[in-house]
């Protein structure tokens, strides 16, 4: 599991029962100081507007406005550039009575965002991860592969594996018969070596993907270094980029520009698929539903492999207090066991619980045919059995 997988699947889990977890995300590409500028007042605006919801000096109150404090400070250095300023996204979850403080500081630039809620909000964090999947670049040539480690759209390796062939000499028949075979066993020995590096890397983050670059001749044989499991992940072959030259890195930026490109395309192309699938499978009868209504039931009963929501679904939900079901809207008293419940935003609450019961989150920019049904989809583990859709229609209200 990646990184921001685990760090994901940890906050889902986190929940608050008495001091709100404030959750902050912001963008922090500014070209000039007016864009820097807007961030300071968009963060000034939403913490004093906080403050001013826990005016009185409970327990409660102090420990958030010393929360709200240290996210006022943080972001103060951000906004000053204490913190590295090749950040273009920040993500802040923070509540001081759950011991809860979590910067995070991304490549990718996120969306403004200030929430006071129960419970971290993930969406954004959830989009991040699905958007910019880990990939291995390894870009192969006779003298063996330079090989770059991406996640998140950010090279966090790069490795070299190659060693100098001997230098051609004059001499003929035997000889220089005997100098191609060594050159020969030389280039292969060198891509056996990057080969192997590239196996392990693989294997460290199985989910990754692997991009080859390189001239046709040499890719096929380094290919067929690779196991099976490596094979099956490759995503694509690229030819070399035009510039050989790695002064400045100019030769790496290349190649990742050209891998960034792949994975947007590719990641397109999913998520159509995936919009594709589940709907022909809702409308089949098969493992998948559609709607916010549908949608909800099948992540009360645990059965959601996958939700797919759009970046703009926005509706409101409860939360039971007692029981923990979740529903549309906001009423006052669980349609299940009839206890107190708590306002929630739908979708992030959905996404919280299917990352917590090990499910997908998939969140994409809205679809014409995904639109048409509130936004918000779910690929399912397994069909809902007859004892249990008894119990659900003689016990869910309608709303």
């Amino acid at each position: 599991m990646s990184p921001i997988d685990s760090a994901l699947h940890e906050l889902a889990g986190i929940r608050s029962g008495s001091d709100p977890v404030v959750t902050v995300y912001l963008d922090t590409k500014w070209a000039d100081e007016h864009q820097r500028e807007r961030v300071r007042v968009f963060v000034r605006e939403r913490i004093r507007w906080a403050r001013g919801q826990a005016l009185d000096k409970t327990p409660e109150n102090l420990r958030f406005q010393r929360t709200l404090d240290r996210v006022e400070t943080f972001i103060d250095e951000i906004t000053r550039q204490a913190h590295s300023e090749d950040a273009n996204g920040v993500a802040i979850f923070a509540c001081e009575g759950l011991g809860l403080w979590r910067t995070m500081l991304f490549g990718q630039r996120f969306r403004q965002q200030f929430s006071i809620a129960e419970a971290p909000q993930l969406l954004q964090l959830a989009r991040l991860a699905d958007d910019f999947e880990p990939v291995i670049v390894a870009l192969v040539d006779g003298g063996g592969a330079r090989v770059f480690e991406s996640a998140l759209g950010e090279v966090i390796g790069d490795s070299k594996i190659e060693h100098t062939a001997p230098s051609r000499h004059k001499m003929g028949g035997w000889s220089q018969l005997h100098f191609q075979r060594h050159v020969r066993q030389q280039i292969e020995r060198n891509q056996k070596e990057a080969a192997e590096h590239v196996t392990f890397l693989f294997d460290e983050d199985p989910s990754s993907h692997v991009i080859l670059v390189g001239p046709d001749r040499i890719l096929v044989g380094f290919e067929q270094m690779l196991p099976q499991r490596v094979r099956d992940r490759i995503l694509c072959r690229l030819q070399n980029p035009r510039e050989r030259s790695d002064r400045e890195g100019r030769m790496r930026d290349q190649v990742m520009a050209q891998v960034m490109d792949e994975l947007a395309e590719y990641e397109q192309r999913i998520e159509s698929h995936n919009v594709e699938h589940v709907v022909s499978e809702a409308l089949a009868g098969g493992l998948g539903v559609l709607g916010p209504e549908d949608v909800v039931l099948a992540v009360n009963e645990g059965r959601v492999h996958r939700l797919i929501i759009e970046d703009t679904f926005d509706q409101t939900g409860w939360r039971c207090k007692t029981c923990d079901a979740v529903g549309m809207a906001a009423v006052t008293s669980c349609g299940y066991c009839g206890n107190e419940t708590t306002t929630v935003n739908l979708g992030e609450e959905l996404a919280r619980r299917v990352l917590g019961n090990d499910g997908e989150i998939e969140v994409l920019q809205p679809r014409p045919l995904l639109h048409h049904y509130h936004g918000i989809a779910a690929v399912l583990r397994h069909r809902r059995t007859a004892q249990a859709a008894i119990g659900y229609a003689m016990e869910q209200p309608v709303f």
